[in-house]
């Protein structure tokens, strides 16, 4: 399985944003159940998340982030994937 550091930048709709943040917030809990989402969270500047999932390839990931409610939603203008070779910390 390889580690993907997921960053997103938000979009400008910010009522938008927080009318989906508990669905997508819901779903990630799914995620975390499953193993795949290791953790994520905004940035305190409200600008964006980092998020790290743990997924057999690429194209598994992209599949999560497109099933993420806030896909449709369109509320994250950016969206960067790049995968990580995480050495030390307590999430290996």
């Amino acid at each position: 399985m390889a580690k993907f550091a997921v960053e997103f930048v938000y979009g400008s709709d910010v009522d938008k944003l927080a009318e989906v943040r508990p669905s997508h917030r819901e779903y990630l809990d799914t995620l975390v159940e499953k193993g795949v989402l290791l953790l994520s969270g905004p940035y305190a500047d409200g600008l964006g998340a980092l998020l790290v999932f743990e997924a057999a390839d690429e194209a598994e990931l992209r599949g999560y982030l497109a099933a993420d409610p806030y896909a449709p939603a369109k509320v994250v203008e950016t969206t960067t994937v790049h995968e990580w070779n995480a050495v030390k910390g307590t999430l290996l």
